[in-house]
């Protein structure tokens, strides 16, 4: 690895660094992490006006040329960001620094490689619990300086902003957790909960979840957040409607919030236009009656970037309607879904209620906007349906599938569209075939869950595959396609993994081995032209069997910022980059699904 010069305030510095000073070159230069960024610190050179600190960036992309980094630093130290990049372009990146004064500049110290690992961000709940699923959403800002966390199985009973986090005495209503980055590193903003939080029960005293936070999207500046709830209870109408009563669980609401300086509080909260008015229940010998038909309005929200257009989705609604705006009061066919639009000017009104136009097909779960709020993505079936706005109304454009999906592909499970609505990104969990790369052949249908990601480009109006994308070690039951994020420019997608079998910990790490089954891994990719490579395969921090890291996925829209959700990790520390070794809060079950305390890792 080749030192070329390195061009400084000293006048040209070389290799050495040696002008006519007599200064020593400073010792002891050491390093701490914190999320996505390093502090370094070295020994004081006496005589020194000031230090110059250089980076070698070698990394994923290859050998790169040294440059200064921070300018003429003044004290013994220097707090460097990595915000602006991908962790994994500096996995072996390396410093060193050197003492300058009027005359010229000393040799430089030796150089150091951090340990890039300790700065992949580990974020936890304040109130991290057991059976929290911290982790189970994510959502970021547009630069990445904004995150919202749900964690779908939280207890409190508080409702609104920052409220009682210790009680636990509503069993899965959920939470959201909202962070931010400034100057001082990262923080927890807020602390939010439902206005309506409150127990459900059956007959038998089993709770009926809310999962507020199971869904969440958030505005270009981080400002307008929406929460999904799809087990909500009340069976309320449009805008504003009675929270007070539980007739209805399961049929699901959103909660929008929206931030004044750093103060948030709740904006609207938003239900079907066709909200049953009780629900339906079956018996079950073990648990008693449990709703059946439910419509689950909100297991999937997206909003533009301005924050003024909300696409909700209903995956179980049961009208039989198709098209834009049919008859909302059918409820012939349970499960071919609906998405509901909602625009925002002085107040929300809902805009659209949107059905496949096929009676075969369903939507709802499940959706994807665009920025400018005019291109529409929703699954359900084994497909994926693409609307347009034109300026008055909605259409559906296409409905696409895989080059190869069969019946059971999951095919749509996860989708995200580019900033421009121009690239979308499909997830089917449940694909076979044990081929690996991309635009590879498929190869044998013979690794169930495997699991596959699809990129489809839209030019003049019509939409083509661009790429069938395989993981680079494909195996059974890893769930590729569990999560998927794009950069707004749609040429950086991660896919999750989530019950991917490595056991290694961080970037880089050996792919070959299977002996930490549900730990999760995401995959990084990366287009240039119309050609797409994989570039990373990054796991935990602190990998772990069983986590199911890679759950939930946000890229930035400027694809500088990776977050990956382990709702099934075990710490119970608190904050950010707590301890990771401990696993005091690692999975148990309840009422038949895997719950942890969870966490969240920045890349």
């Amino acid at each position: 690895m080749g030192r070329p010069l390195l061009l400084s305030a000293c006048g040209g510095g070389t290799d050495t660094g040696q002008g006519s000073t007599s200064l020593n070159a400073p010792t002891d230069l050491v390093v701490d992490y914190g999320p996505k960024g390093y502090q370094f610190k070295w020994a004081t050179t006496i005589g020194a006006t000031h230090y110059e600190l250089a980076e070698d960036p070698d990394g994923a992309a290859g050998a790169l040329t040294e440059t200064a980094i921070g300018g003429n630093i003044t004290n013994n130290g220097y707090a460097y960001s990595q915000a602006d990049r991908l962790l994994h372009t500096r996995v072996n990146a390396s410093y060193r620094v050197r003492a300058c004064d009027a005359n010229g500049c000393s040799a430089y110290s030796t150089a150091i490689t951090p340990d890039i690992g300790k700065a992949i961000g580990y974020f936890k709940a304040s109130n991290a619990d057991k059976g929290d699923a911290f982790g189970s959403s994510v959502a970021l800002s547009a630069d990445g300086s904004t995150m919202a966390v749900g964690a779908t199985d939280e207890d409190s009973n508080a409702t609104g902003a920052n409220g009682n986090q210790a009680d636990n005495t509503v069993s899965g209503a959920g939470a959201v957790y909202v962070f931010t980055r400034s100057a001082l590193g990262w923080v927890q903003q807020a602390y939010l909960k439902a206005s309506n939080t409150k127990l459900v029960t059956n007959e038998r005293g089993n709770p009926h979840v809310a999962s507020f936070g199971f869904s969440l999207s958030l505005s270009s500046d981080g400002s307008t957040l929406a929460v999904g709830a799809p087990d909500e209870a009340s069976n309320a109408r449009g805008i504003d409607g009675d929270q007070t009563n539980t007739q209805t669980p399961g049929a699901g609401a959103v909660y929008v919030f929206h931030r004044t300086g750093d103060a948030w509080s709740q904006q609207t909260y938003l239900k079907a236009s066709n909200t049953a008015a009780v629900a339906q229940y079956s018996g079950d010998i073990a648990y008693g009656s449990y709703v059946v038909q439910a419509a689950r309005f909100g297991m999937s929200v997206s909003l533009a970037a301005d924050g003024k257009t909300l696409a909700v989705g209903a995956p179980g609604e049961a009208s039989n309607a198709t098209g834009i705006n049919g008859d909302q009061t059918d409820t012939s066919t349970p499960g071919r879904g609906a998405v509901y639009m909602f625009t925002h000017g002085s107040t929300w009104e809902q805009k659209a209620y949107i059905k496949a136009v096929a009676t075969n097909e369903s939507v709802g779960f499940p959706v994807a906007l665009s920025a400018d709020g005019r291109t529409l993505a929703t699954g359900g079936g084994g497909m994926v349906a693409l609307f347009t706005h034109d300026g008055s109304q909605w259409r559906q454009q296409t409905v696409v599938r895989g080059s190869n999906t069969e019946l059971e592909d999951s095919f749509g499970y996860k989708l995200a569209l580019a900033a421009d609505g121009n690239t979308l990104a499909v997830g089917a969990i449940g694909e076979t075939t044990n081929g690996t790369g991309i635009n590879n052949p498929p190869g044998t249908r013979s690794l169930i869950r495997a699991g596959a990601a699809y990129v489809f480009t839209r030019s003049n109006g019509g939409w083509s595959q661009q790429a069938y994308i395989k993981p680079s070690n494909t195996n059974q039951d890893d769930w590729f396609g569990f999560g998927i994020a794009l950069s707004g420019d749609g040429n950086t997608l991660a896919v999750g993994a989530a019950a991917e079998a490595g056991s290694s910990s961080g970037l880089a790490g050996n792919q070959t081995d299977n002996n930490a089954g549900g730990a999760g891994a995401v995959y990084l990719f990366q287009r240039s032209s119309s050609t797409w490579d994989q570039r990373a395969y990054i796991k935990a921090s602190n990998t772990d069997a069983g986590d199911m890291f890679g759950t939930s996925v946000a890229l930035s829209a400027d694809g500088n910022t990776l977050v990956v959700g382990a709702p099934t990790e075990g710490s119970l520390a608190t904050g950010i980059q707590g301890d990771q070794a401990d696993n005091s809060g690692a999975a148990g079950t309840t009422v038949g699904r895997r719950v942890a305390a969870g966490a969240v890792y920045m890349y």
